[in-house]
């Protein structure tokens, strides 16, 4: 029997050493791959995480993004976004029609004016569902005490106290407010005078309103009055237009009462210096579905028209004949008294003193021409303060109140005119004064 010696043992040993010899490289082989992909891994997970920081640094969230527009947008952009301020004008709002906001009438019409001053009318703000269909992020925006859109409309802007200012219709209630003194209207108001000044006056049965009152419009001439003279005096002037704050038989004959020792010559504001202008309820009292005389209440657009920013009512700016400073020292806050004085190129006539009381509207005002919505042609012309020829403050000689001031202006330009103005009289001598004098007569022909 063959028995194995050591060498076949150590052969044996050694021919396993020999089979692992070529396993062990394999080994070796399969770590050092497996290093490598370790390391790859390693080092794209750390490449790859690098990349995803700086993508997330280049492309920022929406949040980020919203943050950064709000930084970065321009000073007009920001204006325009400052939704605590309405504007009819702007484009998104003037595009829509009166009617998609503001319904006719209002549910609290017979709460606005009382008794039998009521009538069918707008007079509250627009709900909620006329401004949530666009503007339901600013709604819901994410603001303290509340989002700053509610305070158009909101006295305080807390979701605990829902007040509401008051609604610039009727218009007294309005102007008496804190809210009201300082708005300004961005509209102006189509008016035909020529149209009116025929209509007005005339005798026309009476019509039942929807509450029960009855209107009775009357002539102040006859029937077989000439139209030319209706032109000439219309009398129907005084249906829409009466003396503001007159002072009648009262002896104070100011507004608010002057300093003591205040010069006589002096200016300060007088009672009846100005004419009131007609409202809904002496409009609707022919314009309304009962009469059938268009346009009709709900008619917005008819007569309110929007002004460019340039011919908007300014109570808080200086100008023509108009100074905001002079009539806080006098403290005169009406604001109805502050919006027509702004409109005078001559702040010192007044309509109550007797020589001009005594005058026909259209002496003055040419109705023919009037365009309510171009403040050029609502000017009354120097030459009618000559008093349609008969003499007042323009005369043949130089003894007129014009033509002193002008020869006075002509010999010195710094030379200031108060007698009819307030800052317009430091300005040069304008040329519609200089035409307003009657032209020399020729020199006589010598014999």
């Amino acid at each position: 029997m063959r028995t194995r010696g050591p060498r076949s043992r150590f052969g044996a040993a050694s021919g396993f050493a020999s089979r692992s010899a070529k396993p062990s490289g394999e080994k070796m082989r399969h770590k050092t791959v497996t290093a490598t992909v370790f390391l790859a891994l390693a080092a794209f997970t750390f490449t790859h995480g690098r990349l995803a920081s700086s993508a997330a640094h280049i492309a920022p969230t929406d949040t980020q993004r919203r943050a950064q527009a709000r930084q970065t947008r321009t000073p007009q952009q920001a204006a325009r976004r400052d939704y605590s301020k309405f504007s009819h004008a702007v484009p998104e709002h003037a595009k829509q029609k009166c009617d998609s906001c503001h319904k006719f009438p209002s549910t609290n019409w017979k709460d606005a004016r009382k008794g039998r001053d009521a009538f069918p009318d707008v007079t509250e703000y627009p709900e909620h569902a006329s401004c949530i269909g666009c503007h339901r992020q600013q709604f819901f925006a994410r603001e303290r005490p509340a989002p700053s859109i509610c305070s158009n409309c909101h006295v305080s802007v807390t979701p605990s106290f829902t007040a509401r200012e008051p609604f610039p219709n009727p218009r007294e209630t309005f102007d008496a407010s804190t809210f009201g003194r300082s708005v300004t209207s961005e509209f102006g108001i189509q008016f035909a005078h020529d149209k009116h000044i025929e209509l007005v006056g005339q005798r026309r049965p009476g019509f039942l309103r929807q509450d029960g009152v009855r209107f009775v419009s009357v002539s102040f001439r006859s029937a077989a009055a000439p139209r030319e003279q209706e032109t000439s005096d219309p009398k129907s002037c005084a249906v829409c237009h009466q003396t503001y704050m007159p002072q009648g038989d009262s002896a104070d004959e100011f507004v608010t009462k002057p300093p003591k020792g205040f010069p006589e010559d002096a200016f300060w504001l007088k009672k009846g210096t100005f004419k009131t202008s007609p409202g809904h309820a002496t409009c609707f009292t022919c314009h309304n579905a009962d009469a059938g005389i268009t346009p009709i209440q709900s008619d917005c657009n008819a007569c309110h028209k929007m002004l460019p920013p340039s011919e908007r009512l300014d109570i808080a700016r200086a100008h023509d004949d108009y100074d905001p400073a002079l009539a806080a020292r006098m403290g005169v806050a009406d604001k109805y008294t502050l919006e027509r004085w702004s409109r005078r190129g001559v702040a010192r006539f007044r309509h109550e003193w007797l020589p001009h009381a005594g005058l026909a509207c259209t002496d003055c005002h040419h109705v023919n021409t009037m365009n309510t919505l171009d403040r050029a042609t609502l000017r009354v012309a120097v030459k009618s303060c000559g008093g349609a020829g008969t003499g007042c403050h323009v005369e043949q000689t130089n003894e007129g109140i014009l033509n002193e001031v002008v020869a006075k202006k002509r010999a010195d330009p710094a030379f200031v005119c108060t007698k009819c103005h307030v800052l317009n009289g430091a300005k040069p001598l304008p040329e519609s004064h200089v035409l307003a004098l009657p032209t020399p007569a020729p020199p006589a022909k010598k014999d």
